[in-house]
């Protein structure tokens, strides 16, 4: 049974979390409470848990820190963010300490089994070694422009760089942008670009993400960024098509 621990210091949330907690179909054991971040790092060690639900605004130590000093020393364990506050560098900032959910309170059920899951499915990845983290040196006759394509598609949601892709099929940066823009007729930065407009079309139809969640979720610097770049490929903000879609949507459905 996997052991999750909740790290929050108003007792109705704790208490509201363990109810919801208890009716979800998960194999969970939810072991002694933390009252504050400092609190957090001590249990952990002591109590071994492998899922933290921890909220961000605690006295003594906040739960970014928190997270920061778990992270270094149980990298293993997976950290789920509760907070009510929405802002796009608190979310960022969580992702960027290994935070694997940031949920905003408060927490539809739903959402916390969702986020659960994820957790669960990252610690049973972990149990095994993920080969496609070790960049095996291509075989002669293996096209390296597709193996860098399916790399990016693979690491779409993380910040790619053109070094990082260049380094995994062992090419000079500089040679690898010229053979990548010669084999597709765009640049490496047009192309991930695209790739990733993509992915955040798809998020922004298919789930109610707010848009800053979309931006960090596709490795963007901050949502800004996200907009002007959405609406370079696109020519409305990521907003304006959400909307959009969703009128086409209902106007479907009513002439239906």
């Amino acid at each position: 049974m996997i052991k999750l621990m909740i790290v929050e210091d108003e007792p109705l949330e704790r208490m509201a979390l363990r109810k919801i907690i208890q009716r979800l179909p998960l194999d969970l054991e939810v072991v002694e409470d933390a009252l504050n971040g400092e609190e957090a790092v001590h249990k952990v060690q002591l109590l071994g848990p492998q899922i933290l639900l921890m909220d961000i605004r605690m006295p003594e130590k906040n739960g970014l820190e928190a997270q920061q000093q778990i992270i270094r020393r149980f990298p293993l364990t997976k950290t789920i963010i509760l907070t009510a506050y929405s802002e796009f560098q608190y979310a960022r900032e969580a992702l960027q300490c290994g935070v694997i959910d940031y949920l905003l309170k408060p927490v539809p059920p739903r959402q916390l089994k969702s986020a659960l899951d994820k957790a669960i499915q990252s610690l049973n990845q972990g149990k095994t070694m993920d080969a496609e983290t070790i960049p095996a040196v291509p075989k002669p006759d293996e096209d390296l422009i597709e193996t860098a394509l399916r790399y990016i598609e693979r690491h779409i949601t993380s910040e790619l760089t053109l070094s990082e892709v260049a380094a995994f099929i062992h090419l000079n940066p500089q040679y690898f942008s010229r053979l990548f823009k010669s084999r597709t007729g765009v640049t490496f930065t047009e192309y991930v670009s695209v790739q990733k407009i993509s992915r955040a079309k798809d998020m922004l139809l298919h789930s109610n993400l707010p848009v800053y969640r979309v931006a960090i979720d596709l490795g963007f610097s901050d949502a800004a960024y996200f907009s002007r770049v959405f609406f370079k490929y696109e020519q409305q903000t990521p907003l304006q098509f959400k909307k959009q879609a969703e009128l086409a949507l209902r106007e479907r459905t009513r002439r239906q």
